[in-house]
């Protein structure tokens, strides 16, 4: 309702598990790496457990398009089934065939064996995910035991994924359920954001739906205010910011404040929710959201108002800005990785280093012999993500002091950088060309971070608490689930990935660095439409980088062109150079 009133392409907080909204804080990281490591196993069990509204089904949607297309999926949505129709939903979604009136439970479970046994003949995976978990019966989960039994010499033929709330980790800690607990390879808790989580969130939806200028329609005071009323919980942030929108747009203004804020509020969660002093005992559950009537109600009156008032008159048209759907998180997507640590956290000698040698050139690889990462992490422990970005900057030359500069990525916003969060295997590294920062565990599972300033073959050039070393890569899978974030050149245009037919200020751009790419001799901006001939012009280099020639221009693009024409684009092969 309130949608051509801020300029906006969609709704931007509607509580639909859409995967192109997810914004990739930290822990919603870490679950998707979770759900990517554990479906990496052979069978058993993966377990990703969360309070109401804290995004689970979300990270699953962006979780499914991440899986590989040689992996089939049934996805159980309604877990509350007796034993025969779990199985007989498992075969519905695997489009396994059987006779409604004569199957047994041995029928179903020979059907599905047959099926498995045939997939993985064929080089197939079979992965099955239920939603609410914790509402499976124990005879229910039982049987999911004995469908993991399915096996051959070499590999368990089913994995399977469970997403549900806390009481789900509770059910696997009761006795009779502790051989069920055994085949778990791999769990997660996900907790509500933290309050500098909540102003990222927000504007990343807002900028996913096409808003301009995200942060001039939530002032900081009143994302600081949202923290306190929302508890950090995505699903109670979209239902309040909503609503606040309706009520900006009812005043006709295109600014959220405090009182709009309070007011929403009390009109989602009700009155016995929300005090004076705002909400501090309360806790999230689904019956608190009241008051959506009377709120359609006021914001169809105030659309009749609107629509009164500028009869006649055309819709007011923000300056024309790129406005497509941004990519997966993991595939491509320019999303910030969780706030760093404060300055409290870092060592004192960390800090006076980076403020005095703002711009150190990379010294000259150490003529010793490379260290393994098991002997690199008994020497040089980083556990602090901040200490870890300062060395990532200086891959960059450019100086970056946490009590100073603050959050990472907000510095590199300032320093025409962006930063990109992604999950993938050292070939995905290489192909990226950038230097990296990557998250290790060590052998008591703490994590370390390691920033790899140039790799060549198995020997990588690293940045490790401060210290540069050489290491060498090939034990790096004992260490290493495939997280990884990286800096990378932001054109000043960019506001998303641009898509075919779309007009933005980035087609000027790109068309000057193609220009540069192809060597002709006077570059020149171009227009702002992204027409058909520039199209084709991406394409061609997508093909010659190793991308996919589909003309959208997202990040990996973006990364590919700009370390090939911008000199000041750090190199992670060595031979490539700038350029």
């Amino acid at each position: 309702m309130y949608e051509r009133f801020f300029n906006l392409k969609e709704t931007p907080f509607s509580i639909a598990p859409n995967p192109h909204y997810l914004y990739m804080s930290r822990q919603h990281h870490e679950a998707l790496a979770h759900l990517i490591y554990g479906v990496g196993r052979d069978g058993g069990f993966v377990l990703l457990t969360g309070e109401v509204g804290t995004g689970k089904t979300t990270v699953c949607r962006c979780f499914l398009e991440q899986i590989p297309q040689d992996t089939d999926v049934a996805f159980v949505l309604n877990p509350k089934l007796e034993v025969e129709e779990l199985l007989a939903t498992i075969c519905d979604e695997l489009s396994i065939p059987y006779i409604d009136d004569s199957v047994s439970i041995k029928d179903y479970v020979d059907c599905i064996n047959i099926f498995l046994l045939r997939q993985h003949a064929n080089g197939r995976h079979t992965v099955l995910i239920i939603d609410e978990a914790q509402n499976l019966s124990a005879d229910v989960l039982e049987q999911l035991r004995l469908l993991t039994n399915l096996e051959t010499h070499e590999k368990k033929l089913l994995q399977i994924v469970l997403l549900g709330q806390p009481e789900l980790q509770e059910m696997f800690r009761q006795p009779e359920l502790r051989q069920l607990s055994q085949r778990v390879t791999a769990r997660f808790h996900l907790n509500a954001m933290h309050a500098e989580e909540v102003g990222p969130y927000v504007y990343h939806r807002l900028a996913v739906a096409g808003a301009a200028e995200p942060r001039s329609m939530f002032p900081a005071n009143v994302i600081a205010r949202l923290h306190e009323i929302s508890k950090g919980i995505p699903r109670v942030i979209n239902l309040v910011c909503d609503r606040a929108l309706l009520g900006a747009y009812a005043r006709e203004t295109r600014v959220v404040d405090l009182e709009i804020l309070n007011t929403a509020a009390k009109e989602v969660l009700g009155a016995e929710f929300f005090g004076t002093k705002g909400l501090r005992n309360w806790h999230w559950h689904p019956a608190a959201v009241g008051g959506i009537a009377g709120a359609l109600v006021t914001s169809l009156i105030a659309m009749v108002v609107f629509l009164f008032v500028n009869s006649g008159t055309e819709a007011p048209v923000a300056d024309v800005v790129q406005s497509d759907l941004p990519e997966s998180p993991v595939v491509d997507v320019d999303m910030p990785p969780p706030s760093v640590a404060a300055a409290a956290s870092i060592p004192a000698e960390a800090e006076t280093v980076a403020a005095e040698s703002p711009a150190p050139a990379p010294a000259e690889p150490a003529a010793e012999q490379p260290l393994s990462l098991g002997e690199l992490m008994q020497q040089a422990a980083t556990p602090d993500v901040a200490i870890a970005y300062v060395d990532l900057f200086k891959t960059w030359k450019l100086a970056f002091t946490p009590r100073i500069n603050g959050e990472a990525c907000k510095h590199a916003e300032s320093v025409g950088l962006g930063c990109l969060s992604k999950t993938g295997n050292l070939g995905s590294v290489r192909h990226l060309g950038v230097p990296v920062m990557l998250k290790l565990y060590d052998q008591q599972g703490s994590e370390k971070y390691l920033v790899i300033s140039q790799l060549e073959g198995d020997v990588a050039r690293v940045y490790f608490n401060g210290e540069e070393k050489q290491a060498d890569m090939k034990d790096l899978d004992t260490y290493w689930r495939g997280n990884y974030n990286l800096l990378w050149k932001k054109p000043p245009s960019y506001h998303g990935p641009l898509e075919p037919g779309a007009i933005a200020p980035l087609s000027k751009w790109l068309a000057y660095q193609l220009d540069v790419w192809e060597k002709k001799p006077n570059p020149a901006m171009g227009r702002s439409s992204y027409d058909p001939v520039l199209v084709e012009r991406v394409k061609a280099f997508q093909r010659s980088v190793g991308e996919t020639d589909d003309g959208i221009v997202g990040v990996s693009t973006l990364i590919q062109l700009s370390r090939r024409v911008d000199e000041t684009v750090p190199a992670l092969i060595a031979a490539e150079g700038g350029s």
